[in-house]
């Protein structure tokens, strides 16, 4: 089976402690005009945490940031979300972008004010 898009999009995902997730949102809405931006929840554990230390309540809660973005804006919302999420420190989180193998653009019509 082939897909194609006409529209080439790509997908960015940061997962972020929680807490980073609400001015990343707003930040990306009001600075990059972007209006396709997810937010999940989730629990994790992190890799370096000592045997000892994991268990049930070991885990912490993580914001999980999706951003479906036109291809030729990609890597500039990738570095964007990549410094104002701070993910470039110690325990910042991670992100990942990866290609959509199709897409369907919508739009809202252009409907005429009522009078």
């Amino acid at each position: 089976m082939s897909y194609h898009t006409t529209h080439p999009h790509k997908l960015i995902t940061a997962i972020l402690p929680k807490g980073r997730d609400k001015e990343l949102v707003s930040r990306l809405v009001e600075e990059l005009g972007i209006n396709s931006v997810n937010v999940n929840y989730a629990r994790g554990l992190g890799r370096i945490t000592p045997l000892r230390h994991r268990g049930v309540g070991a885990t912490t809660e993580k914001a999980i940031v999706t951003v479906l973005i036109e291809e030729e804006r990609a890597d500039e919302v990738f570095e964007f979300i990549f410094y104002e999420a701070e993910i470039n420190q110690p325990h910042g989180g991670l992100m990942f972008q990866q290609p959509l193998l199709a897409n369907t653009l919508f739009k809202m019509p252009d409907i005429e004010e009522e009078k």
